[in-house]
């Protein structure tokens, strides 16, 4: 027997939760719209709500890890603009060496050449101290540091990759570098015996001589060292052993010096190559190219790498050398536990160079400055200095290319990645969305329909009986 009563019936409580239900639902996939996620709070989907997260967080150290890389893209690329500034400055040094080559300057033309180059030398020597990105790169400051070198026994130390470990280089040089060497006897005078035309090769070309009777072998001497940065082949006269000597440059088997006799006589005697340095590192025996040894080793699991250049002639027990530092290391890898290193040398005058001499020393008042007789080895010098530079730019740019490009290309289809599987997850189709939030509408207009009628049956059958009992 159904009872009329202020309470609510069963049919008037399910309208009542569905209305409930719909009005939450269409509230929801408004919310969704609004804010283009379809997860706004955990209760929306827990397990979904733990994966998304899941994604942000590695989403958010991807694209923090992107903004290193171009901070380090940034650095590398003023870095490498500073370098190319350098190598303009030691071109317009050779330019003006280059026009001494022949000796026929004026003393007034001469002291004009070396104020060009005492310019070109102070900027670079400001290039290699000025700060990219706050801080100094090309004055060693971004090099590892390298502690006990004894400079007698060991030229320069290059390393490359320490694997974030401090080394320790200790060993032995059991055979010194040696240069190509030819040697011609003159006679009790110290002159040339017979006339010749020979052609002299070395490493860095070659160039036709002739030598006559009786010229002294000084005066060949001479004209063969005013033409040494274009053999790579200097001469030494001997007055007491009567010779004249040939010698190359560089050191080592790649080192070579070459006479052709083609008219008269001219005979020399000796090594037409160099020797290579023979050395122990470690325990490990290593043959070099020329006085540079390069060594290929491991700490804590991971590569080393660096080479030694010794001084030309040592042989015997070297001091023990200590590299530490983290020269520029960056993070280009989302795994923070991964780190990428670059070393860039000292670049300035005092240390660019090689066999022939150092920079700095073609200054005003240094042992190559002034032009005249120093103008050949002096363009030896920036040769060398150039060989350096072209070093030092290879590791800039093999960093940029090798580390620096390819996290940002890998970095950038991971960051493509992640937001793919993110939308996957989290974004709202608005058009599924917008049929979603007009079903629930619908279901709550239902609803409310149905309390509508329920209201109007209650309020008919309250006037009937009221009918009936004469009330109304």
């Amino acid at each position: 027997m159904s009872r009329i009563g202020a309470t609510l019936s069963g049919i008037e409580r399910s309208l009542l939760n569905r209305l409930a239900e719909a009005n939450a639902a269409a509230t929801l996939a408004g919310l969704r719209m609004a804010t283009g996620n379809k997860i706004n709070h955990p209760s929306d989907d827990p397990a979904a709500f733990v994966r998304l997260s899941g994604l942000q967080s590695r989403l958010g150290q991807v694209r923090a890890t992107m903004d290193n890389v171009t901070a380090a893209a940034s650095m590398v690329t003023q870095t490498q603009s500073a370098i190319d500034q350098i190598r303009t400055q030691l071109s317009t040094i050779r330019t003006e060496l280059l026009g001494d080559e022949d000796g026929e300057l004026t003393g007034a033309q001469r002291d004009e050449a070396q104020a060009n180059i005492d310019t070109a030398v102070a900027a670079i020597n400001e290039l290699a101290a000025g700060e990219i990105d706050g801080r100094r790169i090309l004055d060693g400051s971004a090099n590892f540091t390298i502690s006990g070198r004894n400079a007698d026994q060991v030229a320069e130390v290059r390393v490359y990759s320490t694997a974030g470990s401090t080394l320790s280089i200790s060993g032995e040089v059991t055979q010194a570098a040696a240069r190509a060497e030819l040697v011609y006897t003159g006679d009790a005078d110290n002159e040339v015996t017979d006339a010749a035309t020979f052609t002299l090769a070395g490493n860095s070309g070659s160039v036709e001589i002739e030598v006559t009777g009786g010229q002294t072998l000084s005066a060949v001497a001479l004209e063969l060292n005013a033409q040494s940065h274009l053999t790579g082949v200097t001469a030494a006269v001997d007055e007491g052993a009567h010779t004249l000597t040939f010698t190359s440059v560089e050191y080592g088997s790649d080192a070579q010096v070459d006479i052709d006799v083609s008219d008269g006589t001219f005979s020399v005697a000796g090594a037409g190559a160099g020797t290579d340095v023979q050395a122990t590192i470690g325990s490990q025996s290593y043959t070099g190219d020329g006085n540079l040894l390069s060594v290929v080793g491991s700490a804590a699991g991971s590569p080393t790498h660096y080479s030694v250049e010794f001084a030309a002639g040592f042989t015997g027990v070297f001091d023990t050398i200590s590299v530490s530092g983290d020269a520029l290391t960056f993070a280009l890898w989302p795994d923070l536990g991964s780190t990428s290193t670059l070393a860039v040398a000292g670049m300035n005058a005092w240390n660019l160079g090689g066999p022939s001499g150092r920079l700095d020393q073609l200054e005003s008042g240094g042992a190559l400055g002034g032009l005249d007789t120093n103008t050949s080895q002096a363009i030896r010098v920036v040769d060398e200095a150039l060989a350096d530079v072209t070093r030092i730019e290879g590791a800039v740019d093999g960093f940029y290319n090798a580390a620096i490009s390819s996290s940002s290309a890998l970095l950038a289809d991971l960051e493509e990645d992640l937001q793919d599987a993110i939308d996957e997850v989290n974004l709202v189709d608005d058009t599924e969305e917008i049929q979603r939030l007009a079903y629930y509408q619908d279901l709550a207009a239902n609803a409310v329909a149905g309390l509508t009628i329920l209201q109007l049956q209650r309020s008919g059958i309250v006037a009937l009986i009221q009918q009936i009992a004469g009330l109304s």
